[in-house]
């Protein structure tokens, strides 16, 4: 083999090895819960946290986050009680029949349930009649693949 081919060899695999790293990195992007928010923080500390990789849980094939240890042990005791509801989907947009990923920087918590929204009016919107939403939005989840995105074209 001569140095053009061996260079070509390493460009080559050098590509591959990239593309597996940029694969796989999206891919646990992708798992990713609530953006890398901490779901504990929103009950314990009443905001929104980012959480720490170092501080990582799978579950149902997505990946939260945590802040901290104790964050962590907490979500591992009683996953229910942490999760957002909808997981990352907009609970206002979900209750009209759309797909819209959340910001959890928008969010509720209504008896004992987290609520994520996609922008700042989904949690007035979402007090306004609570009941209504959630309903809603239950009835709409399990056709979520079949939804058209938000907002309407």
């Amino acid at each position: 083999m001569n140095r053009r081919d061996a260079l070509a060899v390493l460009i080559g695999l050098s590509g591959a090895l990239s593309f597996a790293f940029d694969t796989a990195a999206h891919s646990e992007e992708d798992r990713l819960a609530i953006k890398g928010y901490d779901p504990v923080a929103y009950f314990t500390e009443a905001k929104p946290m980012i959480g720490d990789p170092q501080y990582q849980y799978e579950l149902d094939g997505a990946l939260y986050r945590f802040a901290s240890t104790r964050h962590l042990d907490l979500f591992k005791a009683d996953p229910d009680r942490y999760l957002p509801q909808y997981q990352n989907w907009c609970t206002a947009a979900l209750s009209r029949g759309y797909r819209l990923v959340a910001d959890p920087n928008n969010w509720v918590i209504h008896e004992g349930r987290l609520y994520v929204f996609g922008g700042p009016a989904g949690p007035g919107k979402f007090a306004a009649d609570p009941a209504a939403m959630a309903s809603n939005a239950d009835a709409n989840y399990p056709r979520l693949p079949d939804l058209p995105e938000w907002p309407p074209q």
